[in-house]
């Protein structure tokens, strides 16, 4: 009887440590995940030069510039001097980072309505401004 049971404790402990590996991964997995900005998964394909129409640099109302680019089927858009950030299409004319900055074109182009504007790299927000202010840049 001794024997079957110390069997079944080294079958268990075997088993255990080779679960181990497998718990840690999760663990690690979850924890990258923790990281990840959900979004509301509707996403907007551009038609091939749809972007055009946007593709330019406007002056935002807090004095800075703004400059929008397309990379072949990636749209990118950057305060001058600034590092880019990749805008997702998320309907005709409505633009979103992953970070929440949303970019909403108006009046064929010439004005865009710009909330989460902060979260842009090199934005400046004004003393008291919500994430939901609403921010304007024009050509």
């Amino acid at each position: 009887m001794p024997t079957i049971f110390s069997r079944t404790l080294a079958l268990g402990a075997v088993a255990a440590a080779l679960a181990l590996p497998s718990f840690g991964a999760s663990a690690l997995e979850l924890g990258e995940q923790d990281t990840v900005k959900v979004s509301s998964g509707k996403f907007y394909k551009l038609a091939p030069q749809e972007f055009q129409q946007y593709g330019k640099s406007y002056l935002l109302d807090t004095g800075e510039t703004l400059a929008l680019r397309q990379q072949v089927n990636r749209y990118f858009t950057q305060i001058k001097g600034q590092p880019e950030v990749e805008l997702y299409g998320r309907a005709p004319g409505v633009f979103e980072t992953a970070s929440g900055t949303r970019l909403e074109f108006r009046d064929n182009a010439d004005v865009i309505a710009i909330t989460g504007l902060q979260q842009l790299p090199g934005a400046v927000a004004s003393r008291g401004e919500q994430r939901d202010t609403v921010h304007y840049a024009a050509r």
